[in-house]
């Protein structure tokens, strides 16, 4: 039986593979006569999903398009593989190093400060604390960065960096490969930004307010 949320996931799958080519997607409805090898795949890739709740379906399937070639075939199968996980690793190395006044960018930014808004509302911190807090000797908002659900434009938006100063090159690095490097390109752009810098701070102040008024 396929429940609703791997129905989710297998047209997430079908509009990425589709899109990359830029062509429409016809989404599956009815999933009775779906491959057996497909239907052991979407089984996999939802133990996956549930395991790795923080990976959006988008950024997954799209990966591979961006890496490779938006001509290349993946298969469902595909997407468990080892390789599926670098593609992954890869593209989101490189959206954190997009412009910072592109749509995709922005939105990220507010997507990380609504994370934050229901991380600090669920346990009563403060957006300023939030900034110093800690997840066992972790500062929470790198475990955040790992996690993809911030990126390193939300870091400098937040003003973090004190807190990040605090943890060892190494385990920076164990992190998000390349920390440093990444760290400092994103700061330089960051600062330099025409539109993301205000939009940040912007949005930073209401998240702020929200959260204050939930307290």
């Amino acid at each position: 039986m396929i429940t609703e949320r791997e129905k989710s996931i297998y047209n997430s799958y079908l509009y990425a593979t589709r899109s990359a080519q830029n062509k429409p997607t016809r989404f599956r409805k009815n999933f009775t006569k779906l491959k057996d090898q497909d239907f052991v795949s979407l089984k996999k890739l939802s133990a996956f999903f549930a395991k790795h709740n923080h990976i959006n379906y988008q950024d997954w399937f799209i990966a591979p398009f961006k890496v490779y070639s938006k001509d290349e075939y993946f298969d469902l199968k595909f997407f468990n593989s080892r390789k599926a996980l670098k593609c992954y690793s890869l593209y989101m190395k490189e959206k954190e190093m997009s412009n910072p006044d592109s749509e995709d960018t922005i939105e990220s930014i507010k997507d990380g400060f609504r994370y934050i808004a229901k991380y600090c509302i669920r346990n009563s911190l403060t957006i300023e604390e939030y900034m110093e807090h800690f997840t066992n000797n972790m500062p929470t908002c790198l475990l955040h960065l790992q996690e993809h659900r911030l990126n390193f434009y939300t870091l400098h938006a937040l003003e973090v960096e004190s807190t990040i100063k605090t943890i060892e090159k190494d385990v920076l690095d164990f992190i998000v490969k390349d920390f440093q490097t990444i760290f400092a390109s994103t700061r330089t752009k960051f600062y330099g930004s025409a539109i993301l810098k205000a939009k940040a701070r912007e949005t930073k102040q209401k998240v702020k307010l929200i959260v204050e008024n939930k307290k």
